[in-house]
């Protein structure tokens, strides 16, 4: 039985249209966090260098747009390896960009006690430290979000591959029984046939009588 039976916070839509928002969601998403992570590689490399977490964080966003728009086919199509594999994934690239995250944020803290070590020899120590400190909390929000989302999408999901397999299952179970009635009708078949012998004796009988 699916944990879910609608979607969209009580809409009134059903998982498998709630599936297809989903993913329609991550795609615009994806595409999103493509571009801004794909500008800042580009920034970063004119300086001559370019951060493992844009690197990281690109190939998380490339994944996990293909991941969506497979996703978009098995519902389509009902496949579900297809819709299984997009849970799979979705929840080991959000522990990815878990991962990326904590690595940006300890390298950021690094850099805001490097900063107030220094003291007076940057300039306007106090707005770099509230800039890298605001991108930290804004950071940290985006995640709290993206993980809010990732969790119901996740369940919307699963029970929609819950409803594919339950299907699945009934229809065998339909198979099964019809395969199981035919035997019983097949041996049925025999008795009418025995039958037909007497109806012919006695088709002979009238006819002596006639006579």
């Amino acid at each position: 039985m699916a944990i879910l039976q609608r979607s969209c916070c009580g809409c009134g839509c059903d998982v498998k249209t709630g599936s297809i928002v989903v993913a329609a969601i991550w795609i615009i998403l994806s595409l999103i966090g493509l571009g801004y992570n794909s500008h800042a590689a580009w920034v970063n490399s004119l300086s001559g260098s370019v951060l493992p977490a844009n690197v990281a964080l690109l190939i998380v966003y490339i994944v996990t747009l293909i991941n969506h728009i497979l996703l978009i086919i098995g519902i389509v199509k009902a496949w579900r390896p297809l819709v299984l594999t997009w849970v799979i994934v979705t929840v080991v690239c959000t522990a990815a960009a878990l991962v990326i995250y904590i690595y940006v944020t300890v390298v950021d803290v690094a850099g805001i006690a490097d900063i107030a070590a220094r003291g007076q020899v940057v300039i306007n120590v106090d707005r770099v430290i509230y800039a890298l400190t605001v991108g930290i909390a804004l950071v940290w929000i985006y995640w709290g979000a993206l993980f809010i989302m990732t969790v119901y999408g996740c369940l919307v999901v699963f029970s929609h591959y819950q409803n594919l397999c339950d299907a699945k299952i009934g229809q065998g179970q339909l198979q099964m029984v019809g395969w199981g009635n035919q035997p019983n009708m097949a041996g049925n078949q025999p008795n009418m046939a025995d039958n037909q012998p007497n109806m012919a004796d006695n088709q002979t009988s009238i006819l002596g009588n006639q006579a």
